[in-house]
């Protein structure tokens, strides 16, 4: 387990096994760096993931619309 921390100023500890080291110089800089751009992939894979939903329901709109289907209908077919 890790302690995350926002500033350069705080100590990070990560547990390897039974022992508990601290991240100093380039290995905290690379474990900071490492959880942004976790956060940055997981915000991007969330963005994906609601514009796939709106995208499906502004679809089954249309096709209502259109083809004055039902929403279960619709369904039925996709």
């Amino acid at each position: 387990m890790a302690t995350i921390s926002k500033t350069k100023e705080e100590q990070i500890f990560v547990q390897v096994g039974e022992e508990v080291i601290e991240l100093t110089g380039a290995d905290k800089e690379a474990f900071i760096a490492d959880i942004e751009a976790v956060k940055a992939k997981r915000a991007l894979l969330e963005a994906e993931q609601v514009a796939k939903q709106e995208a499906r329901a502004s679809a089954i709109t249309k096709l209502a619309e259109i083809a004055g289907l039902t929403e279960e209908e619709i369904n039925s077919i996709l």
